[in-house]
């Protein structure tokens, strides 16, 4: 079966470009009707295309190229055009285009015409010709697209130091607004091998200046301070004193700036067979601590099991993965944070932040920053804390009303200070009073002449003392109200109950209960 020959009209194509008017005329096929000039002329009159001799028309249609010619100059067609509005930011970092569609008569806009208007509203940097030459090709129309974007500068830094080491373990917690903690997951313990590279100099950054879309300089900083490695503790720093390498196996930690490797000690349990145990590095106890036991690490301690009546100091951090129940003799000492499941009938003093999972009952703790409850039951009983950040549970005290005591937003030392002196003032006056009391009994007596020798000489001890205890007790006297003057919170701190505050509860904020 033959194919038919195709057959297509001629046609042609007028319209408004960059103050011309255009004539494209394509050919017809086969035996399709050709383009005549009276409808171009007629089209012309129509969108007011200005008149042209009829010979050039008819030198186009003959020659029915398909390209397009300048006709004329067409002033008035550039009310057809399509319109292109652009848009600085405040800034000067991005611009934005809104491209309106052309009416009928006008071809569509092209990427010069961008560019020129672009050029028109001063954008002359980071200019995005792909991103223009796809947005006019979806003819993305009436909304507005990013055409350019400035640079932001660079910081120029020195030489800096790349850890190869978590130096932030045991810490997000208090990045993330007192969120929930995992306590089976913070194995702050983080062994490393002989040889192994912990840190390194990083290559200084070169300050480059950045730049506006309007082409404005934006001059970049630098940070002139230099960064050196500074061999610590069982640590090697290579001849050219850019690499930092551990030279034993060992817990890895920055000790007052320092890279340090601390030998760590792992035992099953700590009892009869192993003694107290004293070391200066860390300690892992996989079991338990038998009660009546001390450990002291100059580095971080951590527990897998029970601690009872023991005693733990660390200069580091403290991790039990149980929790203690110290029976009023448990007592903890910790220079970084501690984690607990629960807290027990122990004394704690952390120079950091208490982390305890499920409660603290019958207590004494001092938070030198924050202590943060945060289990199921996340609950404080008949405890006495001293909190200098802020402090988070759900419930504090019980039916019971037992007595609970917080203290928030004062620097522990010298509230504790504060404590003591006051404390130290009431006793001594009372011993004042009560030496005070004897003598008057005494003078009784030599005055009423019944004193013999014992009577004098009890008499002259007491006047001795009273006069010692009236100079110490002046001394504190005068010391107290400095102190309590000092007693002011932090508006940095808060207390946070999310469930059940209970009668017996009492929160101290400075002086303000």
């Amino acid at each position: 079966m033959m194919q038919k020959p195709a057959i297509s009209n001629g046609k042609f194509e007028l319209y408004y470009r960059r103050g011309w008017a255009y004539l494209a005329v394509h050919a017809p096929v086969g035996t399709g009707r050709p383009v005549y000039p009276e409808d171009i002329e007629n089209r012309m009159r129509l969108l007011g295309v200005p008149q042209v001799s009829a010979r050039t028309i008819r030198d186009i249609v003959d020659a029915a190229s398909g390209e397009a010619t300048a006709l004329v100059t067409w002033p008035n067609g550039q009310a057809l055009a399509a319109a292109i509005s652009v848009e600085i930011a405040a800034d000067g970092m991005s611009a934005f285009a809104t491209i309106h569609p052309p009416r009928k008569g006008a071809a569509p806009p092209v990427l010069q015409d961008v560019l020129d208007e672009l050029d028109h509203a001063g954008v002359i940097f980071g200019i995005d010709h792909e991103g223009i030459q796809r947005t006019l090709a979806r003819q993305d129309y009436n909304k507005p697209i990013p055409v350019a974007a400035g640079r932001e500068p660079i910081f120029g830094q020195a030489h800096r130091i790349q850890y190869h080491f978590n130096i932030n373990r045991g810490k997000p917690y208090l990045e993330m607004d007192f969120g929930r903690i995992n306590l089976k997951e913070l194995n702050f313990i983080d062994n490393r091998k002989a040889g192994e590279l912990l840190a390194e100099l990083v290559p200084p950054v070169a300050a480059v200046d950045g730049r506006k879309v309007t082409g404005e300089i934006i001059p970049a900083e630098s940070d002139s301070q230099i960064q050196q490695l500074q061999p610590g503790l069982n640590t090697l720093l290579s001849p050219d004193g850019t690499k930092l390498s551990a030279q034993c196996d060992g817990n890895v930690r920055i000790l007052k700036d320092k890279v340090i490797v601390e030998p760590v000690i792992y035992v099953k349990n700590v009892n009869f067979e192993t003694g107290n145990i004293r070391f200066d590095g860390s300690v892992v106890v996989e079991g338990s601590i038998a009660d009546g036991f001390v450990v002291e690490a100059g580095g971080d301690i951590q527990v897998g099991s029970s601690v009872g009546k023991a005693t733990l100091k660390a200069g580091g951090s403290i991790l039990l993965k149980t929790g203690i129940n110290g029976n009023g003799k448990g007592v903890i000492e910790c220079g970084g944070d501690l984690f607990a499941k629960y807290i027990e009938s122990s004394i704690v003093t952390c120079h950091r932040n208490v982390l305890a999972e499920e409660a603290i009952m019958h207590s004494r703790i001092v938070a030198f920053r924050n202590c943060v409850l945060n289990g199921r039951r996340s609950e404080v009983i008949a405890s006495d804390l001293v909190v200098g950040g802020s402090f988070w549970c759900k419930k504090m005290g019980n039916f019971n009303e037992a007595e609970t005591h917080l203290a928030i937003g004062v620097e522990p030392a010298l509230l504790l200070d504060y404590r003591a002196t006051g404390q130290k003032k009431a006793a001594l006056q009372k011993e004042h009073d009560k030496v005070d009391l004897q003598l008057e009994q005494l003078g009784k007596l030599v005055k009423e002449g019944r004193a013999d020798e014992r009577v004098l000489q009890a008499q002259a001890q007491l006047q001795e003392s009273i006069g010692s205890l009236g100079q110490e007790l002046a001394t504190l006297k005068a010391r107290f109200p400095g102190l309590r003057e000092r007693i002011e919170a932090s508006r940095k701190s808060i207390v946070v109950v999310e469930e059940t505050m209970f009668k017996g509860v009492v929160v101290t904020f400075g002086t303000l209960e």
